[in-house]
């Protein structure tokens, strides 16, 4: 038990620290080591800096993820505790919110240069936000169900999975236009990881969870979506901002609750 509980928080240390440094280096690197085209300024390290600090991340996770008890039932490990689940409320809120700002603002979809089909690319655009809002109020029933100590539906989170999914291809189009993947390869590690993760939470609620599986995709999704503080921070996007700030609230808590379970 005792050796469970420092491999625990052993996880956490190493989430916090990976977390924290990647946002304060990849800040600096978009300050001060990428040009406006995209391109590595002369002398530039950054880049292999936080490429080791993620092979870090990845082999320090599976290490102290493999003692991990399997667990698979929702009862095992979402409990009617108050703090996460209000807290998955808030996290819900500030998903609302930012796709609420996605929506005013708008979102061009991708160009015929990035998707052999526009329409397709325009549709999915418009889709966005108003999918994003739907996500975040499964997220927020979610946490009331839990808070009330009854199973929620799968449907909850199959919602938020396809959400992300759309998210995923949408940005991915985006940031296709780019030629270099220095301006987004941090960004598509977040969204890949954000969705397998909410794939994996649904789960639980069949009792069919995989407690190892999700926290390793839960926890990546908070490394890389804290690496992604920077670009929406220093980008100025507003609705970018609080939809990774919500993302990255809403998976942390879940992660809590899957590794300290009963």
């Amino acid at each position: 038990m005792k050796k469970t509980i420092q491999t625990q928080w052993c996880l956490v240390a190493l989430t916090l620290l990976v977390s924290v440094a990647g946002a304060i280096l990849r800040g600096r690197q978009l300050l001060y080591e990428l040009r406006p085209d995209g391109s590595l300024a002369a002398g530039s390290s950054m880049h292999i800096v936080l490429t080791i600090l993620s092979g870090v991340w990845l082999a320090g996770a599976i290490a102290l993820l493999l003692p991990l008890v399997k667990k698979t039932q929702w009862s095992e490990c979402f409990r009617s505790s108050v703090v996460p689940n209000l807290l998955q409320l808030v996290a819900a809120g500030v998903l609302v919110l930012g796709n609420i700002l996605l929506w005013i603002e708008g979102r061009q979809p991708a160009t015929a240069f990035a998707t052999q089909s526009p329409a397709v690319s325009k549709a999915l655009a418009a889709m966005l936000p108003p999918l994003g809002i739907l996500s975040a109020v499964c997220i927020g029933a979610y946490a009331i169900f839990c808070l009330r100590g009854k199973r929620p539906s799968p449907l909850l989170y199959m919602i938020a999975s396809i959400y992300l999914v759309v998210r995923l291809i949408v940005c991915f189009q985006e940031w296709n236009i780019d030629p270099s993947v220095h301006d987004y390869a941090f960004q598509l590690l977040a969204a890949i990881c954000c969705m397998l993760a909410a794939f994996q939470l649904a789960g639980f609620s069949f009792d069919r969870g995989k407690r190892r599986m999700t926290l390793f995709w839960s926890l990546s999704a908070v490394v890389f979506c804290s690496f992604t503080v920077a670009d929406t921070l220093i980008g100025g996007v507003a609705h970018e901002a609080l939809i990774n700030f919500g993302l990255l609230l809403s998976l942390g808590v879940s992660s809590g609750q899957l590794l300290f379970t009963k």
